[in-house]
């Protein structure tokens, strides 16, 4: 009978243990702005890594272990810096994945690559970002100079063709918020339009926290362009759209650069006037044909999960935050069976995924340590799309476009 008792007891406890290091958790920054004028789209960044865990997770986790995503409010470079110390010493993190604004990576990155951590960018664009030369330091998204240099394009491609006129005889003002990302993306915007050909205006900088842009508009009015090209984040960008509004400054065209630009809540604040407005970034609705048939489906889940969470599609802002942290769980993680920073940093530099092999069209291949852009993800693209019958399509490149460009010109604004 002792016998059975202490076979019964060593089983039992075994069971236990063996339960309890079922449960075990890796557990990863996700450090991102959830208040003050970034908030919208650092939340929408982190409802997108939220659903990816939530999906790694119900298929069983990584080596037997559940995903849990620590957050941390970056809501300014101080804050982001004293979070990612916080995340890195007393947290013991050693991955930490972010952040959305290019500004807010800088300050948090340079926290965790001194502390020999993992720092997964999925959001900020500036080009300065991968040419620090950081060992540790990973961006899946495109750069600035990127999505500068596709407003340009569109702008020829797309624009001069439907106004039936040659670059030489198009005025474009390109007008910027002026931190590192809007410097990035405006200056690219303008250096590629002066080589295509356009009569460029001139460039204007302007506070992103500023209350009025009348002075900016008036500008606008003054000069007279063509095509507007604008780097802008929450406030500003609806901002710009309402005072052209006010003082009857009409263009024939208007190229958002990300931000706010592909927000749903930027429709809906616009209401019809919304419609015939180019964004440029990446986005979710990219025709899937150009898809793996994996990354096809795996998007179908992805934009039911995040309807029935959120009550709303998602935006290429949660896209990118679900795609940089589905990667970096499924492709690396996985590889690499372990949260040590180098094991971690060898399976990122392995990662190859073929064009289409994600969500959003993309394939992933970092730079390597000898190339000045290292750890750039050199598969990533900005697509072009436009705001038609209050809804976003994809309107360029022709390989992953679900539409053609319409409204151009804009209607003026007594009759939109």
């Amino acid at each position: 009978m002792n016998i059975k008792r202490i076979l019964f007891a060593s089983l039992a406890s075994t069971v236990l243990l063996s339960a309890a290091h079922a449960q075990q958790s890796w557990k990863i920054g996700a450090l991102y702005p959830l208040s003050g004028s970034l908030a919208l789209l650092g939340t929408e960044n982190l409802n997108g890594a939220k659903i990816a865990v939530d999906m790694i997770n119900e298929a069983g986790g990584i080596a037997g272990n559940k995903i849990e995503l620590v957050t941390g409010d970056a809501s300014t470079p101080d804050k982001a810096q004293s979070e990612a110390e916080r995340l890195s010493s007393l947290e013991n993190l050693k991955i930490i994945t972010g952040t959305y604004s290019s500004g807010l990576s800088y300050a948090a990155s340079q926290v965790v690559e001194r502390r020999g951590g993992i720092y997964w960018e999925t959001g900020g664009i500036s080009d300065g970002l991968t040419k620090r030369g950081f060992k540790n330091y990973f961006r899946v998204v495109f750069t600035a100079s990127q999505n500068g240099q596709l407003a340009a394009d569109l702008t020829r491609d797309v624009i001069a063709k439907k106004l039936n006129k040659q670059p030489k005889d198009i005025k474009v003002l390109v007008v910027h918020e002026d931190s590192d990302y809007g410097t990035s993306v405006a200056s690219a915007a303008e250096t590629r339009a002066k080589e295509l050909g356009f009569n460029v205006a001139s460039r204007i900088a302007y506070k992103a926290s500023t209350t009025d842009l009348s002075p900016l508009v008036l500008r606008m009015k003054a000069d007279q362009p063509n095509v507007v090209i604008a780097s802008s984040y929450a406030n500003d960008a609806l901002l710009i759209q309402r005072q052209m509004k006010q003082l009857g400054v009409n263009v024939d065209a208007f190229i958002g650069t990300g931000g706010i630009y592909g927000l749903p809540s930027f429709g809906e604040a616009l209401g019809n006037a919304v419609n015939g407005i180019f964004d440029t970034e990446g986005s979710a609705s990219v025709n899937t044909s150009a898809l793996s048939k994996d990354s096809a489906k795996l998007l179908e889940e992805f934009k039911k999960r995040f309807q029935a969470a959120h009550g709303k599609p998602p935006s290429y802002v949660g896209t990118q935050g679900f795609v940089g942290t589905h990667l970096l769980l499924d492709n690396v993680l996985r590889k690499a069976g372990s949260l040590d920073p180098e094991k971690v940093r060898l399976a990122a530099v392995a990662v190859d995924v073929p064009s289409g092999g994600t969500v959003l069209g993309w394939g992933v291949k970092f730079a390597g340590e000898t190339d000045p852009m290292r750890g750039q993800n050199l598969r990533s693209f900005p697509v072009a799309q436009q705001w038609q019958n209050g809804k976003l399509v994809v309107v360029a490149p022709a390989a992953v476009s679900t539409s053609d460009a319409v409204l151009v010109p804009l209607p003026g604004w007594d009759k939109r």
